[in-house]
């Protein structure tokens, strides 16, 4: 199974380029962990020589193997250097540390170490390519017949392996990082960064010659987006990277905001060693108004002494918050009924609901099968595989119970910066158009906010028959998680089956609709807007006293959505009065107070329909 780590707020991409075009039901994390073996063959790096990877030998703790749980599969697996990196830009290439987990190494063949300035698409492809003879349980060193000078260029670099077992490329440390974990095995899977899927960083490491190492040198990385509410302070975990000779064992920092800049902090390190990243917290003060402030952190020692990292400074933002809205996640989960191993999703949805009720939107969007709809292309050409889901659209995650339900429970005691509230209604008895108001409050300003609603009709008790609504089923005759004993004793193809949280119809569903927020944002203002959602060519749709409305408030600038609400549509009533009103709006109906329809105005209660769906009661004397 995968490991799962925290992604709330964004997915960074990652500094080198890669294909995205993945199926990730077939890669997998090894059902077994084994210990890892010594160094047989160890290089001891000489004069201006260190041995540097994005894996450090602390992450060798948690090892795992992973494939695609088929032997006799060749794969390439990797590294990238970025152009201009701090250490490694000027130096060459010497050799190359490949680790194997114990009992793994007299199943491989085919070994080889390439070097590559692109992703090769295949090995011959390579700029560099060097048989190994042979590999060895724990940590092979292979020096590099022809060594590789850098030259400040970006490249690729890693070895190739086919292995009589499942799992043989060998992952390690609880943390992703990017460029850190290239893999691709031909006919199976496409190049990929596997930044942010939850398998650590590749087991590999290379021995660079020409490095002159500092004494004290931590570079921080950007802290991405945090929250704090006026008048109180946040922790921040700022990760750090040691890339001097001397262990970390104190840093001093400052902080600024626009013009402004703290006094110099000092803080103390648990003693952290070259080549070795650690979160260290960082306390950041809420800003006297509730707004979205930069802050540059500058490391300005190490150790009591000058910090000589090149860069030395790292940015984030705070967001000081008048209140805490009430967070509602949203579950995109990707499916088709086509699709052997996506009943993990129709589980891992169904149980999602039976833990969490109304707390989360559930929308599950099929592809090529009888429950596609086209209004979800904008999101669905950016799946990488199926099953998959998106959890906000900044975290990518198998769409299993377990899974789910890690990411939901962190998601649902996290801070967000809006609340929306929803109601709908059909416009007639015909049930053909619905009218949505929202509410939207935010509690923090911004005077150039770029936020849009997007809106999706979904559907709960979808069934059909015929082929197409068959789903394949990969898990037949299989065993082990309880909550999949009706898949595994079921057969490859199994009809009768109920789908719920279909999406049906969706509108803007990636952006959400121009002008449904105001780009001016003042805390703790409502904005109000009505939608009108025509549902004439909305051909999916079976039953639609089954339809909910979802309207998802989506932050443009990152395509993440911020908050959510899922409502019924209440029944076509012309004597409802909605809590929104349009002063541009026209009469469209006029009824009586017993509900029959008028063309002018009559003495009494006079209840009149406007253009933009809503209703307003007026006495006429």
């Amino acid at each position: 199974m995968k490991k799962q780590f925290l992604l709330l707020f964004a997915m960074m991409m990652a500094m080198c380029s890669y294909g995205q075009v993945w199926k990730r039901a077939t890669l997998e994390r090894a059902p077994f962990k084994a210990p890892l073996m010594t160094n047989r063959a160890p290089i001891t790096p000489g004069e201006g020589q260190i041995w540097w990877g994005y894996m450090s030998e602390s992450d060798l703790g948690t090892s795992d193997g992973i494939g695609i749980g088929q032997s006799n599969v060749p794969f390439l697996a990797g590294i990238c250097i970025p152009a201009n990196h701090e250490l490694i830009g000027g130096s060459t290439i010497k050799a190359v540390r490949v680790y194997v987990r114990e009992g793994l190494a007299n199943t491989m063949k085919d070994v080889s170490v390439w070097v590559s300035k692109t992703l090769p698409a295949s090995l011959d492809a390579a700029d560099y390519v060097q048989s190994v003879s042979s590999l060895a349980d724990g940590a092979n060193d292979i020096e590099l017949t022809t060594p590789f000078a850098v030259d400040n260029q970006s490249f690729y670099i890693g070895y190739a392996v086919t292995s009589s077992n499942n799992y043989p490329i060998m992952c390690c440390g609880t943390e992703d990082v990017p460029n850190a974990f290239l893999i691709y095995a031909p006919g199976n899977i496409d190049w990929q960064d596997l930044y942010g899927y939850g398998f650590g960083k590749l087991a590999f490491q290379i021995l660079v010659d020409g490095v002159e190492l500092t004494n004290n040198n931590a570079t921080p990385s950007d802290f991405g987006t945090s929250y704090v509410l006026k008048g109180e302070s946040v922790t921040i975990p700022v990760k750090i990277t040691n890339n001097g000779k001397d262990d970390i064992t104190s840093i001093s920092y400052t902080i600024t905001t626009g013009s402004s800049t703290t006094e110099e902090m000092t803080i103390s390190v648990d003693n952290l060693p070259f080549n070795s990243s650690a979160n260290v917290l960082i306390p950041f003060d809420a800003d006297d108004e509730a707004k979205k402030y930069i802050k540059t952190l500058t490391i300005t020692k190490v150790n009591g002494e000058a910090n000589q990292a090149t860069q030395n400074s790292a940015q984030g933002a705070i967001i000081t918050i008048t209140e805490k809205p009430v967070p509602v996640p949203v579950v995109e989960e990707f499916t088709g009924t086509w699709c052997g191993y996506c009943p993990y999703g129709f589980v891992g949805m169904e149980k999602t609901h039976e833990t969490f009720g109304n707390k989360v939107v559930l929308i599950a969007a099929h592809n090529s099968d009888p429950m596609e709809i086209t209004d979800y292309n904008p999101i669905m050409s950016r799946v990488s595989g199926f099953p998959s889901s998106f959890i906000n659209r900044v975290i990518d995650a198998y769409p299993s119970a377990s899974t789910l339900n890690y990411y939901l429970n962190a998601i649902l005691e996290s801070i967000t910066i809006a609340d929306i509230q929803a109601s709908a209604m059909w416009t007639s008895d015909d049930k053909t158009e619905i009218s949505i108001d929202t509410k939207t409050k935010f509690v923090y300003s911004d005077d150039n906010g770029q936020y849009g609603i997007a809106y999706v009709l979904i559907e709960d008790g979808m069934t059909g028959t015929g082929s197409d609504w068959k789903q394949a089923n990969y898990l037949s005759g299989g065993s082990g998680d309880p909550d999949m004993e009706f898949w595994y004793n079921s057969g490859s193809k199994v009809s009768g089956l109920t789908f719920n949280f279909v999406a049906v119809g969706a509108w803007d569903i990636a952006n959400g609709v121009s002008g449904s927020v105001n780009s001016a944002i003042n805390a703790g203002e409502v904005q109000n807007y009505n939608f009108k959602a025509d549902i004439t060519s909305k051909s999916t749709i079976q039953d639609k006293s089954k339809l909910t409305v979802a309207t998802l408030l989506i932050d443009q600038t990152t395509g993440g959505i911020v908050n959510a609400a899922q409502v019924a549509i209440q029944d076509f009533n012309p004597t409802a009065v909605t809590g929104i009103q349009d002063t541009t709006a026209t009469e469209a109906a006029r009824y009586t107070l017993d509900g029959r329809q008028v063309t002018a105005p009559q003495h009494g209660l006079n209840i009149i329909r406007l253009s933009d769906g809503t209703v307003k009661k007026i006495m006429v004397k």
